[in-house]
């Protein structure tokens, strides 16, 4: 059994641990779309389909290099960017392929996008780093990329436009 003298040590002491004893008293704030890149790492590595598809919204685009422009939906006309449907396709590809996957997002910038009237919209550009490992080779990629991200009409933000390279329209 305690002693008296001892429960009193014990409350003070969970306290301090608690209030963070020395810290300058300000609060941590965790941004919703930050939140939502760490989602987008989680399902990447984790090759979770379904936790890829929610970080994005039927109006999802991908914009891509120059160089990579191509049809990438069969239609005839050259891609400058696909939409979500592609975007999960790659993934799904990726996922089923590959033994398993490191995916970072590194930066921590974010600005109010100016492309976006509304002033809505999150302009976060990073550092990408995806490394996929299949049973017989390894693929790394190391680029800029630029996320968009905005609530929808819940308030639930999703990434709206993912920007390869440095460059934004």
């Amino acid at each position: 059994m305690r002693r008296l003298t001892e429960v009193p040590l014990i409350f003070v002491s969970l306290l301090l641990i608690m209030s963070g004893c020395g810290s300058n008293n300000q609060e941590i704030s965790i941004e919703p779309w930050d939140i939502l890149l760490a989602d987008l790492e989680y399902a990447w590595i984790t090759m979770d389909i379904y936790a890829l598809e929610i970080c994005f919204r039927d109006d999802f685009m991908h914009h891509l290099q120059e160089e990579d422009w191509d049809d990438y939906n069969g239609d005839g006309i050259i891609d400058e960017y696909w939409g979500l449907e592609i975007e999960l396709e790659f993934a799904e590809l990726a996922f089923a392929e590959a033994d398993s996957i490191d995916f970072s997002l590194s930066g921590g910038e974010s600005y109010q996008w100016a492309g976006d009237s509304t002033g809505q919209s999150i302009e976060m550009p990073r550092i990408l780093t995806r490394e996929i490992y299949f049973p017989s080779d390894t693929t790394l990629e190391v680029r800029p990329v630029t996320f968009i991200c905005r609530p929808d009409s819940q308030g639930d933000w999703y990434i709206w436009q993912w920007f390869e390279g440095e460059e934004q329209k």
